[in-house]
């Protein structure tokens, strides 16, 4: 079997086609969906980039790896792993591969921007897309890959992990493709009365300030964003640059499958469409970034055309709780028939064939260690966030969101919903504690609850823009929730 993995980042799957979105964006994503199945609720179990990418490659989520964080805290962003787990029943996706004759190759420039060394164990062949470690445009993926393609492709039993930049952020698509997408209309939320009221948040990529300072010096270069977020026309201007991206990496991707079907080997191919994580888009506040534990942030498109497995379930739908570690072993059920035995995740074979899963989730846990610091519990409908660090943001240590009436999580109900929130935080300790335990080793969350955020220029700096813009009220509360971490964020033991 050939497999090919696509890993697209920043990608939400409601800005697809086949997901519901409203703009042709999509129309190549939307053809693999239409062969294979798609998964409507389908989520990353830790973010951003480099945690996401560890929780799928190793198998288990970040509490168990040692994954929680980038680069910015090295200890925080070094996987757990040894010979003890390589030959102990918890190798990575690729080593596990390999080892079972599966030929396993990746195009990427994810271990070089993040200096993740631990990435490339297991790969046959390591191929690094670009230096310009993640700025790289979709073209110049596909002049590395495509090569190697036109060679490989009809060689058989090999598993290639493709990465593609676009749509993260800056939106650096040729401006053809932000008009295509601005000739369509704009999603509706969030609307100008929405936008207006976000202007008093406080944190970086927020309403207020979608720009680092040291960003603004420079931001001309990327006219596909616009120089701020004040109004409803500024919104629609940073959604069609993220849209238009979005369009431009899709017709890129027809050039991929174009040439497996050159090859003579697109019906003996499996494609997988995801993503590290999605984005945010005024959702907990936050714009053009994926800094918090909330479901615009976690959820993620998950699409599998498996030839022979998805055959009979063409164009179905999934609406299961699944996550990116499930993935995992579903690729290592199918490529060797197997799933190592310390891993956490459930296959999804059933739910490829149209069948009931064995064990269906009820709940996800989600986490969050780069912007702020944050786990979320998520049943389906209620999410309870535990905020440990709220950063440069408003973030309350506890906070309840129904995304059922409310799902761009605007409206905390904590106050109004005791009970429930309880009983969710008493799972999610219970969950957490369950995960230490299995490893031995302390929550690697826990561990940096010392060391300050510093991403996008930290807290500090944070308050002294807000300052010298005259906005002494909100450093008042920004200040205020800072007095309280101490006492009413950090976690229990």
């Amino acid at each position: 079997m050939r497999v090919l993995y696509i890993d697209i980042d920043s990608l939400r799957p409601d800005h697809l086609g086949c997901y519901g979105y409203s703009r042709p964006i999509s129309p190549v994503i939307d053809g693999i969906a239409a062969q294979g199945v798609r998964f409507s609720r389908c989520y990353a179990t830790d973010t951003p980039c480099v945690p996401s990418r560890a929780a799928l490659f190793s198998g288990h989520e970040g509490i168990r790896n040692g994954v929680v964080a980038h680069e910015h805290i090295p200890s925080a962003s070094q996987l757990r792993y040894s010979n003890a787990h390589r030959y102990g029943g918890c190798p990575t996706l690729a080593h596990g591969l390999a080892q079972n004759g599966v030929h396993t190759a990746s195009f990427t420039s994810f271990a070089n921007r993040h200096l993740v060394g631990w990435f490339s164990f297991g790969w046959r062949e390591f191929h690094v897309t670009s230096l310009k470690n993640g700025d790289e445009d979709a073209p110049e993926v596909n002049d590395v890959f495509l090569p190697w393609l036109e060679t490989n492709a009809q060689k058989d039993n090999w598993f290639v992990h493709l990465n593609f930049w676009e749509p993260h952020t800056y939106y650096t698509q040729p401006r053809e493709w932000f008009d295509f997408a601005a000739q369509f209309p704009a999603k509706a939320w969030p609307d100008a009365q929405t936008i207006a009221a976000q202007q008093r948040q406080t944190g970086v990529r927020s309403a207020s300030h979608i720009w680092t300072e040291a960003e603004k010096t420079i931001h001309d270069r990327w006219p596909n964003m616009p120089k701020q977020l004040a109004n409803r026309a500024d919104f629609e201007h940073l959604i069609n640059g993220y849209d238009g991206a979005i369009a431009f990496l899709d017709s890129q991707l027809e050039h991929v499958f174009n040439e497996l079907k050159l090859q003579g080997v697109w019906d003996e191919t499996a494609i997988i469409i995801s993503a590290d994580h999605g984005e945010a888009f005024g959702e907990m506040g936050q714009y053009m970034e994926h800094g918090a534990a909330s479901n615009a942030v976690h959820q993620i498109p998950l699409i599998v055309k498996w030839p022979g497995v998805t055959d009979q379930n063409a164009g179905g739908v999934c609406e299961e709780l699944v996550t990116n570690t499930d993935l995992a072993t579903t690729i290592s059920r199918l490529l060797t028939g197997q799933k190592p035995e310390k891993w956490t995740g459930n296959s999804l074979e059933n739910a490829l064939r149209g069948q009931p899963s064995e064990s269906p989730r009820e709940t996800v846990v989600f986490s969050h260690g780069l912007h702020c610091r944050q786990r979320a519990l998520f049943d389906g409908q209620f999410s309870f966030v535990r905020t440990y660090e709220p950063s440069y943001y408003e973030y309350e240590p506890r906070m309840l969101f129904d995304l059922r009436s409310d799902p761009h999580q605007i409206h905390d109900v904590w106050a109004e919903n005791r009970e429930r929130a309880d009983a969710m935080e008493k799972q999610l300790a219970a969950w957490e504690h369950e995960q230490i335990a299995a490893t031995g080793l302390p929550d690697p969350m826990r561990e940096i609850a010392e060391i300050p955020v510093k991403v996008l220029g930290g807290v500090e700096a944070h308050l002294a823009v807000l300052e010298a813009e005259n906005r002494a009220d909100d450093a008042a509360r920004l200040r205020a929730i800072r007095a309280r971490v101490a006492s009413e964020y950090a976690a229990a033991d």
